[in-house]
């Protein structure tokens, strides 16, 4: 299951680039983050990968490999 959450981070941080360029770019033409259209895609990557992590790690680690929101995996 390693291999699957691995992969699909690989593909989040992809979109996690696609999402700032975005909201750089729009200068305003976005109200907020979740407005870009990226932000969906990147979300679902982090809800997959979550769920992954729940279906794999035992209940106390979790926490340790779980994946935050995108708005704190969005940095400028």
């Amino acid at each position: 299951m390693d291999h699957a959450i691995e992969a699909l981070k690989g593909f989040l941080y992809a979109e996690l680039d696609e999402l700032r360029d975005e909201w750089k770019d729009g200068k305003g033409a976005y109200k907020k983050l979740s407005d870009c259209p990226s932000y969906k895609t990147c979300k679902a990557y982090v809800d997959a990968i979550n769920t992954l992590v729940k279906a794999y790690y035992h209940f106390e680690c979790v926490a340790r490999y779980k994946c935050p929101p995108v708005k704190e995996l969005v940095s400028f």
